[in-house]
């Protein structure tokens, strides 16, 4: 790029931030409309959050001038080379700066009312300055300029991953922290800006869910679908998969088949099935009582049992695939020569395909565990959490809070979140066991 296109972008640029500039204070023009939008952001009545906003605007006029000044100062009076390689990190802080009072000033000017013309004007002046000079650095920072090839598989690095990034950071990320500031506040439903629509409340929210004892019962339940999906689902998966990829039985498609396909039968047609299953005239019952005639079957005595017996039937398949895949890929000469050297099968099992797979067993533990605290579509059809919610889980019960009667908003983000930091803890003692074993091994 030559020095007269690059002085035109720097040129650019900076007289978008002059826009933005000129956006703040346009309003300064009409005293009331000033007067207006300082009452309208710092009056106790407004609550908090505009409060914040309109402390963030004015941070965001204080940085837009100094962005400005400091831009102006480089362009005219040529900075060494020592100053030079301090631009791009400030040029990207800047970046990141207007997009985040982007958003703020969009909301600012949603809730402009008709009459306040001179004020919105002069935040839509904002907004397009903002998105200007968004665009132009972007512009610059990963398409401008003679670049090293390192900086250019840097940069080519970065256009690649950041739609990914803002994609996850929007999808993912955004939603998992409101839910936590969610649930410190008082919300009700409706729209976050109304007057006292939001109050901080603290840890109430946590002390009220702990005070609960259906949390404990959903708690107990969830552990217990825990504890049959990594000892019983993944050592039955990985015995299937290793019985049938070492060719110990015959019929080795059937068995995978039928293994599998509760994994592909909708979730909602197995738990019908199951829960007329296990009814009191089901077949279940009549199949006990040929056997015992005085037999009788009450969910209320262990109404968790059913369930369990379903979720191991049915997600077994998931993980015979997983591990018959990874089981496939371990070269059979390395244990057809521990066999001739005289090793056992339990031998070869041990020191050859255990320590070839024990990754594979991190990923499916985790996967198990962060599956087994969402459950909810199969117990919902099942039993919907019945009898007297003995069969709760954390994902049936923040649904009930959500959902069902008086919305409690506050309440089921709480679970939620105490939900995703229960599976952290759990990740991170599997982590630390494979940390362990992995020592051990080696």
């Amino acid at each position: 790029m030559n020095e007269k296109k690059l002085i035109n972008k720097k040129l650019a640029d900076k007289l978008c931030l002059l826009l933005c500039t000129l956006g703040f204070c346009i309003p300064l023009l009409d005293e009331a409309n000033v007067i207006s939008a300082v009452i309208y952001f710092f009056t106790a009545d407004q609550g908090a959050l505009y409060i914040f906003i309109g402390v963030a605007l004015i941070i965001g006029f204080a940085a837009t001038v100094a962005a400005l000044l400091f831009s102006l100062c480089h362009l005219l009076l040529k900075k060494t080379e020592t100053h030079l390689q301090w631009i791009p990190a400030i040029e990207h802080i800047l970046m990141i700066t207007s997009i985040i009072f982007t958003i703020l000033s969009f909301i600012a000017v949603k809730k402009c009312t008709d009459e306040d013309v001179v004020f919105s004007i002069g935040f839509y002046f904002v907004v397009y300055g903002f998105a200007g000079y968004t665009i132009i650095t972007l512009y610059k920072t990963l398409l401008g300029g003679t670049m090293s090839t390192k900086t250019e598989e840097r940069r080519a690095y970065w256009m690649l991953a950041l739609p990914a990034i803002v994609f996850y950071f929007g999808v993912m990320t955004f939603p998992s922290i409101f839910s936590v500031l969610l649930s410190l506040t008082n919300y009700s439903g409706g729209s976050l800006f109304e007057k006292g629509a939001l109050q901080f409340v603290g840890f109430k929210n946590y002390i009220k869910v702990f005070s609960d004892n259906y949390f404990y019962v959903s708690l107990k339940n969830n552990f217990w679908i825990v504890i049959v999906s990594v000892f019983g689902q993944l050592p039955l998966g990985f015995f299937l998969a290793y019985v049938l990829t070492r060719g110990l039985v015959k019929g080795k498609d059937f068995f995978q088949t039928m293994i599998y396909l509760p994994c592909v039968i909708s979730t909602v047609v197995i738990g019908i099935l199951f829960q007329t299953f296990f009814s009191a005239h089901g077949a279940w019952t009549e199949i006990m009582q040929w056997i015992n005639p005085v037999y009788e079957w009450s969910m209320n005595s262990h109404p968790m049992l059913p369930v369990l017996f379903v979720i191991l039937w049915m997600y077994t398949g998931t993980y015979l695939i997983i591990f018959m895949a990874n089981l496939q890929k371990i070269d059979p000469q390395i244990m057809e020569a521990a066999t001739i050297d005289g090793a056992t099968e339990w031998q070869v099992l041990w020191h050859i395909i255990f320590p070839e797979l024990s990754g594979v067993f991190v990923i499916s533990a985790i996967l198990a565990i962060s599956g087994s605290l969402k459950s909810f579509d199969l117990i919902y059809v099942m039993t919907g959490g019945g009898p007297a919610k003995q069969t709760y889980v954390l994902s049936l019960y923040m649904f009930d809070k959500a959902f069902r009667g008086a919305a409690d908003y506050p309440m089921a983000n709480t679970i939620s979140t105490i939900m995703v930091v229960i599976s952290l803890v759990l990740i991170g003692i599997v982590k630390s066991l494979e940390k362990k074993f992995a020592a051990t091994e080696e």
